[in-house]
């Protein structure tokens, strides 16, 4: 008698959704552009962040850092600053 197996993933949709529109790092306005980095703090996470600030701050002058953290098992909170300062954010984890 065959069985019917259940997909424990559930029934999930994929829509196509446009990427957000890249933002210059080289305004002609002279604008500092602040990138925050967030970690949750597993191996590799930081490490990787590290590269990824290196890579930016040798290819443009006009931007400065902001780094966050949390644990690993549990959401995220932001902080006012870290919200009110950054104008886009890259996030890390690692495993």
């Amino acid at each position: 008698m065959p069985r019917e197996l259940m997909n424990p993933c559930g029934i999930f949709a994929n829509g196509d959704t446009p990427l957000a529109p890249r933002r210059r790092l080289a305004g002609a306005s002279g604008e500092t552009i602040v990138i925050g980095l967030h970690s949750n703090q597993k191996a590799n996470a930081d490490l990787f962040l590290d590269n990824i600030q290196a890579l930016l701050a040798e290819r443009f002058d006009n931007v400065t850092f902001l780094r966050g953290q949390k644990a690993a098992s549990v959401p995220a909170v932001f902080s006012d600053e870290f919200l009110n300062r950054c104008h886009m954010v890259a996030a890390a984890f690692g495993d």
